[in-house]
């Protein structure tokens, strides 16, 4: 989903800690909280919904206090936003750091409920922050484009652009600008200087607006500008009308109709820019020697690996061995029930073989709704 206003943009974060539901002084704390934000220049404030989830409810009402408690973050937010400002609805990350095939519809409708009511609230937008796994970052876009609201997604990483579920972050912005994603963000943990290098890193391969979301210097946000960052989120209070006034004067850099080299399939721990021709391993059955199968191939002159898919039980071995392979993986299913159950469930973004007997404008359809490369 695309964003409606402008480039660059300011933001606040709002520590979801402070606000606590039903209670008077904490809503006014967050009206203050939101009004000091406006009055420094924010485009964007975030309702303080992050820590609102089912595991921190009474489990005999939560299914009335969920939706309730969201509605009125989101609403006293909005309140004081006005027409000054976007609202922001944030999610929480699962927590889970190592990812299945199983989970994945879990993590989906757990994500859907959610966006939905903040979303039906009034947000504008989506914040899923200090995401882990690609797998559950897919699910959040995907619940996202099935409420139609746009969603950013951002990742504390190292300074060697991975994140503590051993997440790639170059990885993770192919596969989800592949899949509509409003804009990608990054927080280096080792620091600002490492992260303006992460960013320019990202930036020839971005087809969205990337992030950078910390606490920052004028000087800091002049370097990740000029790297390729739009879009700001300070760490709450940190910003000023002084660096508000500074962001709205930096160029635009994300050009939605300039050429990028994005051409590239992922695993969450790599993404493989595609020559322009490929060169296919011999057919691999999905079994339970994938695992062997996929490593022999380190021996041989091919530069990508080729499953062929019969099943759905196929497609979820498939995605549950996604971090074996150092090749990008090219499918062939000859259903598109089993297709589409791996283009779900893999944690990256596939290439699907056309040679198929899947008719071409349902191939087409299944290659946009999940980001796949057709080949």
């Amino acid at each position: 989903m695309e964003l409606s206003f402008s480039l660059p943009l300011a933001g606040e974060s709002i520590n979801s800690d402070e606000y606590s539901p039903d209670d008077a002084e904490s809503a006014v704390r967050l009206r203050r909280r939101c009004e000091s934000a406006l009055s420094a220049g924010a485009d964007m404030i975030f309702a303080p919904t992050k820590n609102i989830t089912h595991k921190r409810l009474d489990e005999q009402s939560r299914d009335e206090q969920f939706p309730r408690l969201c509605r009125e973050a989101v609403g006293l937010t909005a309140k004081a936003a006005g027409e000054k400002a976007s609202v922001g609805g944030l999610i929480a990350p699962s927590g889970i750091l190592h990812y299945t095939s199983g989970i994945f519809e879990g993590l989906y409708f757990d994500y859907l409920e959610k966006i939905t009511v903040l979303r039906d609230a009034g947000a504008d937008f989506i914040l899923l922050s200090d995401a882990g796994t690609l797998g559950e970052m897919r699910a959040a876009v995907f619940a996202a484009n099935a409420a139609d609201i746009p969603i950013f997604i951002t990742m504390t990483v190292d300074e060697e652009g991975v994140n503590r579920a051993g997440t790639d972050y170059i990885a993770s912005l192919i596969t989800l600008q592949s899949l509509g994603a409003a804009g990608f963000g990054i927080s280096c943990s080792e620091g600002n200087d490492e992260t303006a290098e992460l960013i320019a890193e990202a930036f020839p391969h971005a087809e969205l607006p990337l992030i950078a979301i910390g606490d920052f210097t004028e000087e800091e946000m002049t370097l990740l500008s000029e790297n390729g960052a739009d879009i700001f989120i300070l760490s709450r209070g940190t910003l000023t009308r002084e660096k508000a006034e500074l962001i709205k004067s930096l160029p635009a850099h994300f050009e939605p109709e300039k050429e990028k080299d994005s051409f590239a399939a992922a695993v969450d721990c790599e993404a493989f820019f595609l020559p322009d021709d490929l060169v296919m391993s011999e057919p691999i059955e999905c079994t339970v020697g994938l695992e062997e199968d996929i490593i022999d191939l380190d021996d041989e002159a091919v530069n990508s690996v080729f499953i062929e898919l019969h099943s759905a039980d196929d497609a979820s071995l498939l995605a549950d061995n996604a971090n074996i392979t150092r090749l990008p993986v090219t499918v062939h299913a000859n259903d598109s029930t089993t297709l589409e159950a791996a283009l779900r469930y893999f944690q990256g973004r596939l290439i699907v073989d056309t040679r198929c007997d899947i008719d071409k404008g349902e191939l087409e359809m299944l290659a946009s709704r999940y980001g796949a490369i057709l080949y």
